[in-house]
């Protein structure tokens, strides 16, 4: 099948057979156009006239009622049997020859609160574009790896004949699977803004086709892309995450990257106390914030997390950076860097074709109005494109609109430690239910709605399950499961992110000296061996179940 946008292309031979042929659709949709706003206006004219019948009925009902009230009270009050009517003056009894009328003569109309009227104005559209499937696109966590019961999502992006987004809805969006019966509760929700929303719920694992096509059944197209592989794995075996306890290498464990040393700390691949961490849309590359070499390294997981790309040095100039804290990357590869000490965000754009960053922009500075910062921590990016951002020292949270230059949203929260109230929020993630889960101070997490309301809470300063000390970084997985990197407490939690539930936990410990070990060795000569992770700082994972983990304390970052 021909693809619609082959037929705006021509050459000087071609040029005038097809634009006469333009043209001459240009008047048919001009005439379909125009049938369509008579279609409904008359619609709209019939819709009044009816409701000019019952308001008609209604005035004939209500003369009819205040009549007979009328005619009633007369019998009444002419027979004697009418009550006498208040007296004005409270002091003074009724007197027996005054009545009132049940009711006055008053009948009116009058519009609605909501007048339409206004609204005549902006009652319909005339729209000169439409979307080209070719040009429009997929994206989301389902072209990924899904899994089994989990719901999945992806999000078409309707286009014009450019490859614009598109700003409307209502076009016919359709996906049909390569095996309809390995699947549950296939949804297709138009969000009216040139967007489409699919959920997919597998129910076996394998490997399957997406076809998605825009346009109308009998003259459907293909988007961009389709049609798209899906590939669904089993559900995360958590229990085996960390490996097994007191193994000196825990089986699953990669290491990163080397540990920086002074004389090639700012080498391409060394990393001198990492933090934040976050793959890109596609999960193939890990964004790494170096913090004391004040910059951002970018790592392929394909290619055996081989290096390939820094950004950022020590300074305070538009594009430098003091001791970053977290990092966070949308479905445009844009890359958002907490700058804590120049208290502000950087905005970068990761190239993936040439593996290079290009800087876009700074976001804040010093203060505590919106859209400025005191020492800003954790980040995480909302599916609708809001930037969540914890403004440490601020004690709150603040929201910006990503596909609006980054403008202000709203914030909330104030220092304490009352439910909604925060002391120096440390990191923030949102949920499969889009709640957001911030940590912070008091050693424990709390769950708003999207608006910023306090839903509920758990966690306390301990050392036990469910238990924190210093939850520093927080990320939520496809199974709607949440990984918190329990810093002070030297391991990692993992619980339902719906409800808190524990499920899992994994760290480390000293290595334990053998028997042969010098037990004459001078105290504080030869430094504790360590087994596993110490001191977690930075949790990221993956669609594919990897879980990477980052060691502050070793210079290290853990492959799980």
């Amino acid at each position: 099948m021909s693809r619609r946008i082959d037929g705006l292309y021509c050459s000087k031979d071609t040029a005038s057979q097809q634009i006469k042929a333009i043209i001459q659709d240009i008047s048919k949709h001009a005439a379909k156009a125009r049938r369509e706003v008579e279609e409904a206006v008359a619609e709209l004219v019939q819709a009044l006239k009816s409701r000019e019948s019952d308001l008609i009925v209604e005035i004939d009902a209500l003369k009819n009622e205040k009549i007979r009230k009328l005619e009633k009270q007369l019998i009444s009050i002419e027979s004697g049997q009418c009550p006498p009517a208040p007296s004005e003056d409270p002091e003074k009894e009724p007197d027996p020859n005054v009545h009132l009328l049940d009711t006055d003569s008053m009948i009116s109309f009058r519009m609605s609160d909501e007048d339409f009227m206004p609204k005549l104005q902006g009652f319909g559209c005339i729209n000169d574009e439409s979307t080209y499937a070719s040009k429009s696109f997929a994206k989301g966590p389902a072209l990924g790896i899904m899994k089994m019961d989990n719901p999945s999502y992806l999000w078409v992006f309707a286009c014009n004949r450019i490859g614009e987004r598109r700003k409307q809805g209502g076009d016919v969006v359709s996906c049909k699977l390569s095996s309809d019966k390995d699947f549950d509760n296939v949804e297709v929700e138009d969000l009216k803004d040139g967007r489409y929303r699919m959920k997919f719920v597998p129910r076996q694992a394998g490997s399957y086709l997406l076809h998605i096509t825009a346009g109308p059944e009998d003259n459907a197209e293909e988007i961009q892309g389709s049609p798209f592989k899906l590939v669904v794995r089993a559900p995360t075996n958590y229990a085996l995450l960390g490996g097994v306890a007191g193994a000196e290498e825990p089986e699953g464990k990669a290491r990163i990257g080397e540990a920086g040393e002074k004389e090639k700390a700012n080498s391409l691949g060394t990393i001198s106390r990492p933090l934040g961490l976050d793959f890109d849309h596609s999960g193939r590359y890990l964004f790494v914030v170096d913090q004391s070499n004040h910059r951002i390294q970018v790592f392929d997981t394909h290619q055996g997390h081989e290096a390939v790309c820094t950004f950022g040095k020590r300074g305070f100039g538009q594009t430098d950076m003091d001791t970053p804290h977290a990092v966070c990357a949308d479905r445009d590869n844009r890359v958002v860097v907490s700058d804590v000490l120049n208290h502000r965000l950087q905005i970068l754009e990761f190239q993936p074709r040439n593996k290079k960053f290009r800087h876009l922009c700074t976001l804040g500075g010093p203060g505590s109005g919106p859209g400025q910062f005191q020492f800003p921590k954790g980040l995480s990016m909302t599916e609708n494109g809001h930037l969540l951002v914890c403004d440490f020292g601020n004690h709150r949270i603040q929201a910006f609109d990503t596909a609006d230059g980054f403008s202000f949203i709203r914030e909330w929260g104030v220092k304490g430690s009352d439910e909604g109230q925060f002391e120096s929020p440390l990191d923030i993630t949102v949920n499969c239910n889009g709640e957001f889960l911030v940590s912070d101070m008091n050693n424990r997490i709390q769950i708003f709605d999207n608006q910023g309301k306090f839903l509920r809470g758990f966690g306390r300063p301990g050392r036990k399950d469910g238990e924190f000390n210093y939850p520093v970084s927080l990320v939520t997985n496809d199974e709607n499961a949440l990984f918190v990197c329990d810093q002070g407490n030297r391991r990692m939690q993992v619980f339902h992110a719906s409800d808190g539930q524990f499920i899992h936990k994994w760290g480390g410990s000293k290595k334990k000296k053998k028997a042969e070990d010098d037990p004459t060795e001078e105290e504080g000569e030869k430094k504790d061996e360590w087994i596993g992770i110490r001191q977690p700082a930075g949790v990221a994972v993956n669609a594919d179940g990897t879980v990477i983990v980052a060691d502050y304390k070793l210079n290290a970052i853990f492959a799980f």
